[in-house]
């Protein structure tokens, strides 16, 4: 393992000012069905469980 010659700065260096930072990228909304709505994950809801009960 070799050792650095200079010590390791606390901060990474500052960008030239005229600098501008790229834009996110916007992705269009997937195309749905008129009868598809977004339903949230049930395992992600704050409910309590749903518990299925057996018949036999």
């Amino acid at each position: 393992m070799s050792v650095p010659n200079e010590p390791i700065p606390d901060q990474p260096p500052m960008p030239a000012p005229g600098w501008k930072p790229v834009p996110p990228i916007k992705e269009p909304e997937p195309d749905r069905l008129p009868d598809e709505a977004p339903v949230p994950n049930p395992d992600e809801n704050d409910g309590p469980a749903k518990h299925v009960s057996a018949s036999c």
